[in-house]
C-alpha cells in the first residue's frame, strides 16, 4: 500500500472536500481524484461518498484515513527531528505533568529547561493515573505527580521532591473570605462544594470535612474552570494549597481555616522506571528535573503551611 494514498485521504476525509483538499496538498483536483481511484481499485470497494455538503467516509475509507492520519503525525515527527539533530539537540524527552503542576509552574519550568541545550523536553498534561500508566508502558521518560497515588506501581522509582498540602479555598464572593478562626463542619457543610482534580491525582472529597455532604459539582482534567469559579463565585474547594497559591489566581485569604485535622499531604514525586537509571542521558536528565524542584521547594513561599 502506497502511504502517499492513505495520507491524502486522511486529508479529504478532515477537510470534507475534495477542493479544499487539493489546496492543502498543493495538487490539482484531477491528480487527487485519480489517487482516491487507486485507492478504491486497491481496495474493491468505495472509499468516499459525496454528500450535498461535500465527501464523507465510507465504514472502510474512515478505517484507511485513520491510519492515514497516524502516517500524517508520524512524518511530521520525523521533520521535527531532524530539525532537532540539526539544532545540536541530543535526545527528546516526554515528561507527563498534572493541570495544576503545569499552571502554576510554568514561568519557572519555562526558564529553567530552555537554558538546557542538549534536549528537547517534551511536556504532556494529563491524569496522574493515566500519567503513570504511560510511564510504564514505556510512552513516558519521567512523571511528575503527586507523592501518594493508589495505582500499581510495579517497578516505578519514585523520589519525592516538592512538599505540599491539601487547604479549602472559598470563591471571592463567599461570606467565609478572610476568616481568621476555624470553620465548624456545620457551617461548611452549607456550603457550594465544588470537586477538583480527580483526574490530576488530587481528590479531596468534601465529606473529609463535612459527612455526607455531597459536592454539587465535579471539575476534572483541567484546573481553569476551578480557578475562574473561585474569582467569580462562592464556591468551596479543596485543593494542593501550596501550589494553588503560586498561581497567583487565588488570594491567600481566600485559603481558610477549617476544625479538625490538618489536610492531608499533597506531596509532588519524580516518578520513572527503575531499569532506565543505566542509561546516562536518562540519569542528566533525571538529576536535571531533581536539581529544578529541589530548587522550586526551596524559593517558593510556604503560605505558612505546617509541611
Amino acid at each position: 500500500m502506497n502511504p502517499n494514498l492513505l495520507k491524502q485521504l486522511a486529508i479529504v476525509v478532515k477537510q470534507g472536500s475534495l477542493s479544499r483538499a487539493c489546496e492543502q496538498l498543493y495538487i490539482t483536483q484531477p491528480t487527487l481524484t485519480r489517487s482516491i481511484k487507486l485507492l478504491e481499485m486497491k481496495v474493491g470497494a468505495p472509499v468516499l461518498i459525496r454528500t450535498r455538503y461535500g465527501v464523507e467516509p465510507t465504514e472502510i475509507g474512515a478505517r484507511l484515513a485513520q491510519i492515514g492520519e497516524r502516517i500524517l503525525a508520524e512524518a511530521e515527527q520525523s521533520e521535527e527531528v531532524i530539525r532537532q539533530y540539526h539544532s545540536g539537540y541530543h535526545h527528546e524527552f516526554v515528561i507527563g505533568i498534572d493541570p495544576l503542576w503545569e499552571f502554576a509552574t510554568v514561568a519557572q519550568m519555562t526558564a529553567y529547561f530552555m537554558r538546557e541545550k542538549r534536549y528537547v523536553f517534551h511536556f504532556r498534561t494529563g491524569s496522574a493515573a493515566a500519567q503513570i500508566t504511560l510511564l510504564q508502558k514505556g510512552e513516558l521518560d519521567f512523571v511528575l505527580a503527586p507523592a501518594h497515588l493508589s495505582v500499581k506501581q510495579g517497578e516505578l522509582s519514585r523520589t519525592l521532591l516538592f512538599r505540599d498540602r491539601s487547604g479549602v479555598f472559598v470563591g471571592k464572593k463567599s461570606s467565609l473570605i478572610g476568616g481568621r478562626q476555624p470553620i465548624a463542619a456545620e457551617v461548611l457543610e452549607k456550603q457550594n462544594w465544588i470537586v477538583a482534580g480527580a483526574s490530576a491525582g488530587f481528590l479531596d472529597r468534601p465529606s473529609e470535612l463535612v459527612g455526607l455532604k455531597a459536592a454539587s459539582m465535579a471539575f476534572t482534567g483541567s484546573i481553569r474552570s476551578v480557578l475562574h469559579l473561585l474569582s467569580t463565585s462562592d464556591v468551596v474547594v479543596r485543593l494542593p494549597a501550596r501550589l494553588a497559591l503560586m498561581t497567583h489566581d487565588i488570594d491567600t485569604n481566600q485559603m481558610i481555616q477549617v476544625s479538625g485535622p490538618l489536610g492531608p499531604r499533597r506531596d509532588i514525586a519524580l516518578w520513572s522506571k527503575s531499569a532506565n537509571i543505566e542509561r546516562p542521558d536518562y540519569t542528566k536528565v533525571h538529576q536535571l528535573i531533581e536539581v529544578f524542584m529541589r530548587s522550586l521547594d526551596t524559593s517558593v513561599p510556604t503560605f505558612e503551611l505546617a509541611l
